[in-house]
């Protein structure tokens, strides 16, 4: 029997802003073109919560692609990896935060807007 997936972080500062709960589609590129399509949990102006087939290394960054709600392009984003959580039993899906690296102010707006509507 395999032992209990343990949480793994990365030492970043944790998201100040306000999170949501939504669920959309996204798309996590890494270098080299490989492409893990998931769904995500939760989404603040800082970073997101998705849900991933696979594991992904921390500290490792990334292009991520939020198909966002609003009716509009999806969002483009570099995003550090900076924690994993699999399933119980160790079993895909793995659950993966991500923290926004510098994002457009466009970006912000439309994030802000989903989270309070303004």
């Amino acid at each position: 029997m395999e032992p209990m997936a343990e949480i793994r972080t990365v030492p970043i500062e944790r998201r100040k802003g306000e999170r949501i709960p939504l669920r959309c589609p996204v798309e996590v590129e890494a270098a080299g073109g490989n492409v893990l399509r998931g769904q995500t949990i939760n989404l603040s102006v800082s970073g997101t919560l998705v849900s991933l087939p696979a594991e992904i290394p921390l500290g490792m960054l990334l292009r991520v692609r939020l198909h966002l709600p609003d009716g509009r392009p999806p969002l483009e984003l570099e995003a550090l990896a900076t924690r994993q959580e699999r399933s119980p039993g160790g079993s895909p899906p793995v659950r993966i935060g991500f923290h926004f690296m510098v994002p457009p102010a466009e970006a912000v707006q439309r994030i802000r807007t989903l989270i309070y509507g303004t």
